[in-house]
């Protein structure tokens, strides 16, 4: 299994390329959209790089995708707007976020805002180990 440095390294450029931000100022807690700015255009180009660098699939909705197999019989959200229980699973899902940046009342389409480089480094890494397997712990 590759290491979360050795993931972290062979993602850099990738991130680098679909941001723009020197490799330097690129760390594992940095917000995709919020702190390099990415749009959403941009996550969908760096799930094509880390298809074609990794070999692994990375959905665009993988992480709600998964939050929602946890709750079969509860809503999601109301409104575009996340319930309490999908708050819940999407950070257990998300264990890389802080805990404040998943919070009740969060819009569904703000969800990729939350994402950060580490996110992407943990769900490389567990796709290397099972290819076909949850996107969270």
């Amino acid at each position: 299994m590759m290491t979360e440095e050795e993931v972290f390294q062979k993602l850099l450029p990738h991130v680098r390329e679909v941001t723009g931000v020197p490799a330097d100022q690129i760390r594992m807690d940095s917000g995709l959209m919020d702190d390099l700015g990415a749009e959403s255009l941009d996550l969908l180009d760096l799930s094509f790089l880390i298809e074609e660098a990794f070999g692994v699939t990375i959905a665009g909705d993988e992480f709600e995708r998964q939050a929602r197999a946890r709750m079969p019989d509860l809503v999601y959200e109301r409104d575009g707007i996340l319930t309490d229980e999908a708050v819940v699973e999407l950070r257990k899902a998300l264990p890389e976020v802080p805990p404040q940046r998943i919070h009740p009342g969060l819009p569904k389409l703000a969800v990729p805002r939350v994402l950060t480089v580490a996110v992407f480094v943990h769900l490389i890494q567990r796709k290397l180990v099972d290819p076909d397997g949850p996107a969270g712990h």
